[in-house]
């Protein structure tokens, strides 16, 4: 006990300028951060770990998926977004018209994955869960969706990639003017999601 008050006693006759008292607030961080990190690395491991077993993305079949989209039901427009539950991300990397232009100016766009919308937030729950969310889409969640209502949609999907539970990597939406037939689109849903998924050999 005495040791430890003597030692407290000598780091503060030590700080006598605001400088030395920076240096001793950032080391004293600096230990909480290693101890931290030393104290939970088998947590870290596992979450990296759990990150190199999940599938990649495959951006070769990207066009591919979106024409058989577009093909088989009639789609207005799809987009293809990257997801990361862990950082409440969701990237949109393509955005399709049913030309085949893309609309480049919301590619690399983050419109997030959680947001303050409960609908949004329950159609997220759903893809997690590797349903296919369909509905009326009249409000506008991000600028993605402002352009969605410029095409003229007013219905859209959504599917997880791969379309399996836990294993949430990628979305796609896809949107039309009028109600297609929905157990049809959600089967090519599925199908055009599972072309996304980079093969592991």
């Amino acid at each position: 006990m005495k040791e430890a008050k003597e030692g407290v006693m000598s780091v503060l006759t030590y700080i006598d300028s605001p400088f030395k008292l920076l240096v001793v607030v950032l080391l004293g961080m600096l230990g909480s951060i290693s101890y931290f990190a030393y104290q939970n690395q088998g947590l870290f491991l596992s979450v990296y770990m759990k990150s190199q077993e999940l599938p990649k993305l495959n951006d070769t079949q990207f066009d591919d998926a979106a024409q058989l989209i577009f093909r088989q039901t009639g789609a207005e427009i799809v987009t293809i977004f990257s997801v990361n539950p862990m950082l409440n991300r969701r990237i949109l990397l393509r955005a399709f018209q049913k030309d085949g232009s893309r609309e480049k100016r919301l590619e690399g766009m983050d419109v997030g994955l959680f947001t303050t919308n409960q609908a949004n937030n329950s159609d997220v729950v759903k893809l997690m869960s590797s349903e296919v969310p369909c509905g009326d889409y009249t409000r506008p969640q991000s600028e993605a969706g402002l352009w969605y209502i410029q095409q003229g949609v007013s219905y859209t999907c959504r599917v997880s990639v791969p379309p399996d539970i836990h294993q949430f990597i990628g979305q796609i939406t896809a949107g039309w003017k009028e109600k297609p037939d929905v157990h049809y689109a959600t089967d090519i849903l599925t199908i055009a999601a599972n072309k996304l998924i980079k093969d592991r050999k």
